[in-house]
């Protein structure tokens, strides 16, 4: 009896390996949804939306993006993360604010990025830029440090939103050069940027949509986030390379997929992204909208994750970030 229950149980393992390796290997065979984050029309949705065209075509299949907006992402996030079948099927184009500077803004999440997400791969890196008021004094780093230190002038600056990466990435620039700055939050970048233009604030934390203002004179450029340059924003200087030592707070776009998909579609999935941001139309459309198109391995992209949640997280703790 005791033969025939080991035989039967390697039977049966025999079985689901080889069922696992054939729906692996037949991968994908139907439709794959795609769920983003983000309202539909937006900066994610575009990229999201021109990504999946052509993963498409690689896979032999269609990709159907599902908007799952609300939270700053975290509702779309949360979905793939606790609901969606670890086979491949769903997709998510995640963002800082929901999968690395999320969970130390927000740690009653419902869901735990290292925990419930895979990583698949970037799409892209997005330079926040730092505008000034046309009248402010301060032109460079070093200026900036003297005017805040000073004590006679409190420094403000505007980003889209509490817990937005440009919200972040201002405070992460005044707890690297040690001063204090006040942060205006808006909802959204353009009302910031309007402010700055205007003098109601001295600087912005804006996307790339800021950059005509800069080139037209209605702003002056500080400097951008990202530690090395933009690709996108090649004439733009980092403010790392302006003094702001080993400083970088960019925003990303990146795929992933449930914690348990397994490595092989992961793989698939991976190939299909990184062969649509190859594609030259796919890089010049992204370059226009000032992002830059940045493929990765599934396992670079896991370690450029856990290299930003370590970043946000220290932040969060040593800067004592509120954001409730």
């Amino acid at each position: 009896m005791r033969v025939r229950q080991i035989l039967a149980a390697g039977l049966l393992l025999g079985v689901l390996a080889t069922s696992f390796a054939t729906s692996t290997a037949a991968f994908p065979n139907r439709p794959i949804t795609l769920v983003v984050a983000f309202p539909a029309g937006g900066g994610v949705d575009t990229v999201g939306r021109m990504i999946g065209e052509e993963m498409a075509k690689t896979l032999g299949q269609p990709v159907i993006v599902n908007n799952r907006p609300g939270a700053a992402g975290q509702l779309g996030t949360d979905f793939v993360a606790t609901r969606a079948e670890p086979d491949g099927y769903t997709i998510l184009l995640g963002s800082p604010g929901a999968v690395t500077a999320g969970p130390a803004l927000f740690p009653d999440l419902n869901y735990k990025p290292a925990r419930d997400l895979a990583a698949v791969g970037l799409a892209v890196k997005i330079p926040n830029v730092v505008a000034v008021n046309p009248g402010f004094s301060a032109n460079n780093i070093s200026e900036l440090v003297a005017l805040a230190k000073s004590g006679k002038y409190k420094v403000t600056y505007g980003s889209g939103g509490i817990g937005t990466s440009q919200h972040l990435a201002g405070e992460l620039l005044a707890y690297t050069l040690g001063i204090e700055m006040l942060h205006v939050p808006y909802k959204g970048t353009a009302p910031s940027i309007t402010d700055a233009i205007g003098g109601q604030i001295d600087m912005t934390f804006a996307d790339p949509t800021v950059a005509p203002y800069i080139r037209s004179g209605k702003l002056k450029l500080m400097g951008i986030t990202l530690g090395e340059r933009s690709k996108a924003l090649p004439d733009f200087p980092t403010l790392a390379e302006q003094g702001a030592k080993g400083y970088d707070a960019g925003n990303w776009y990146g795929f992933l997929v449930p914690k348990k998909t397994p490595a092989p579609i992961i793989e698939k999935l991976n190939n299909a992204i990184n062969r649509a941001l190859e594609k030259e139309s796919v890089q010049k459309q992204l370059l226009s909208m000032g992002m830059d198109p940045s493929p990765m391995t599934p396992d670079e992209f896991q370690q450029f994750l856990n290299k930003d949640t370590a970043q946000w997280s220290d932040l969060v703790k040593k800067a004592a970030i509120k954001v409730r």
